[in-house]
């Protein structure tokens, strides 16, 4: 790798996205372990990882296509072992709402079959309601874990359904992959900027 590559890779962002890769197995460790309240907390702390990286990219002017990408890789991750950690620590939690995540996980291999198939890359929107959206899972897997009220959990769930929903609907209007299109709205105006 020379160092030209190195620079798009070595960021202060991408080194904390490479965390929270590298962590998130992490919560399937806790959750064999029996450590609920740790792998709320570390869960927690990964949803902090995700919003960080964007900010100090965004503050330190390195957002690029290569944190981009890594930061999608770095959410499927989270995502899978955050599943995993849930069947392996509470498994009646997943018979009692498979309905809700069975939406949520099908509505995220849409948004990334939709986008591989159209584009031959996975999406790396990082649309604002993305953005929310890990505030709600987080409060929403805590809540959970914690034998909380269902309600946070199901509303992230919908929240996490409408957010690939519209990943989905910009990929769809997208002439070319992009990344970083804030909402449908703007996926839109890029797609009649193509047309004139």
């Amino acid at each position: 790798m020379n160092r030209v590559d190195q620079a798009k890779w070595l960021t202060l962002p991408n080194v904390i996205t490479t965390v929270r890769i590298l962590g998130s197995p992490g919560l399937i460790l806790l959750a064999i372990a029996g450590e609920p309240y740790w792998l709320g907390g570390w869960a927690v702390f990964l949803v902090f990882t995700e919003w960080l990286d964007g900010f100090l990219a965004r503050r330190l002017h390195v957002t690029s296509a290569v944190g981009a990408r890594l930061d999608t890789i770095a959410d499927a991750i989270f995502y899978s072992s955050l599943l995993g950690a849930i069947v392996a620590l509470r498994p009646d939690l997943i018979r009692r709402e498979i309905t809700w995540i069975a939406a949520a996980v099908a509505s995220y291999l849409l948004s990334w079959l939709a986008s591989w198939i159209k584009f031959r890359c996975l999406p790396s929107y990082h649309t604002w309601a993305a953005k929310g959206v890990w505030l709600i899972v987080g409060t929403g897997i805590v809540c959970l874990l914690a034998d909380g009220p269902l309600w946070p959990f199901r509303t992230a769930m919908a929240c996490v359904v409408l957010t690939n929903l519209e990943a989905f609907c910009i990929t769809i209007v997208l002439p070319e992959c992009r990344v970083d299109v804030p909402t449908f709205w703007h996926a839109r105006r890029k797609q009649r900027a193509s047309q004139h």
